[in-house]
């Protein structure tokens, strides 16, 4: 329910680390990506006594650089609105978007400010690892530190980016509302798989 992204926190990215990948070579290769909506999704699931859901975003935006070489010269913004989610009951994404006041604050957004790269190397298909990002989550009018680690992988044409993390709602200052007779628990999921492409040559 107000489950909020989190921005999305907004972590970036992307899929399974190679075994035996060492700490990042100085020859690792930079990645740059904007994200691509209709491939990526966020979800976030909460919970009640006896009962959980998941809701659904695939309206992500935003855009990332990772510079192995150079990590302060890396970035990234997520963006994601908040009455984009669908939990496919029209009454819960309603009381969702009551105690988000998504007229108000229409948006949930990360924006990364430290990164650097735990493992980061080169695997069959292209640059593959995982990076510590530091940032900014806004959301609810609110905004807090957000550290997370996030998975990489880039092929050819596209790089995709996975993270899983817990966010709090009484942090963000969201009511936690009623539905059929509980209260929902004040930690949702966020899972984030995005797919960014590259910009063309």
């Amino acid at each position: 329910m107000a489950a909020l992204l989190r921005s999305i926190g907004l972590c970036l990215l992307a899929t399974s680390v190679c075994a035996g990948l060492a700490a990042a070579p100085t020859s690792a290769q930079r990645v740059t990506a904007t994200i691509d909506s209709s491939a990526s999704v966020i979800d976030y699931t909460g919970t009640a006594p006896l009962h959980s859901w998941t809701g659904t975003s695939r309206s992500v935006r935003g855009e990332f650089v990772l510079d192995p070489n150079a990590p302060d010269s890396s970035r990234a913004v997520v963006r994601v609105p908040v009455a984009s989610f669908d939990s496919g009951n029209d009454r819960r994404d309603r009381g969702m978007r009551d105690v988000t006041e998504a007229d108000t604050y229409p948006f949930v957004e990360f924006r990364g400010t430290e990164f650097a790269p735990v493992v980061w190397g080169r695997g069959a298909d292209g640059p593959v690892g995982r990076w510590a990002i530091t940032g900014e989550l806004t959301f609810h009018g609110q905004t807090h530190a957000l550290d997370e680690t996030v998975e990489v992988r880039a092929r050819e044409g596209t790089v995709q980016a996975t993270a899983q993390f817990p966010v709090s709602l009484s942090q963000f200052e969201v009511e936690r509302p009623g539905f059929m007779g509980f209260t929902v628990g004040d930690t949702i999921r966020i899972d984030m798989d995005v797919v960014g492409r590259p910009p063309a040559k």
